[in-house]
């Protein structure tokens, strides 16, 4: 998914590897109970009526992670009609340009939860009701329009995909109903503590 994003904001923002041919394969099993001479590895029936299918099986791709080997064509025309929310690139870009510049250097849970603080508010209704909109309200983080992150490394690409994911709802939530954070050695004593993770703690 994050992958789709990372195409849409161009060439001049992130280099995307060329993805291989898809693969369409089964993994083949016998029979349990059929006797030896019954026994077969290909989709049908037996003589005393049996029908079985092949197993199903992963394979790990050096590109793709964990491959489908049951991927056919009824399920290539599903996967293409899900309906999927349309995300505005800049959007994305807001979003994982905080996360580069404020937890950057933070475990992957910890980017997450900048990024969920900022889905937070936007759905309180009193910080801006889009991520640029948060992110760029006056003192709360710093010139967005400004900051240029290289586009090039791992950290954008692991920004983009937690700003994706954060923005379609997904992911588990770290720092449920979290609208503010800070490094971790300072305190918001009128506020109700979240979390800490790594180097900031979280507050709603």
């Amino acid at each position: 998914m994050a992958f789709a994003v990372l195409a849409a904001l161009g060439s001049a923002h992130v280099a995307m590897a060329a993805m291989p041919d898809s693969v369409t394969r089964f993994a083949t099993a016998p029979i349990i109970g059929a006797d030896e001479d019954q026994a077969t590895t290909r989709e049908g029936t037996t003589q005393d009526g049996i029908v079985f299918r092949p197993a199903v099986a992963t394979i790990a791709n050096d590109t793709l992670g964990a491959v489908r080997l049951d991927t056919g064509p009824d399920d290539i025309a599903a996967d293409e009609t899900d309906d999927e929310p349309d995300l505005d690139r800049r959007e994305v870009e807001c979003m994982a340009k905080v996360i580069v510049h404020e937890a950057g250097n933070q475990p992957y849970r910890g980017q997450m939860a900048v990024a969920q603080v900022i889905r937070t508010r936007m759905k309180s209704g009193g910080f801006g009701d889009s991520a640029c909109a948060v992110v760029k309200q006056r003192g709360q983080f710093f010139d967005v329009d400004s900051y240029q992150p290289s586009r090039t490394g791992q950290r954008w690409n692991i920004a983009v995909e937690i700003a994706t994911d954060t923005l379609q709802g997904e992911g588990d939530e770290v720092v449920p109903g979290a609208l503010f954070f800070h490094s971790a050695g300072a305190s918001m004593p009128t506020r109700t503590r979240v979390a800490q993770i790594a180097g900031h703690t979280f507050y709603r």
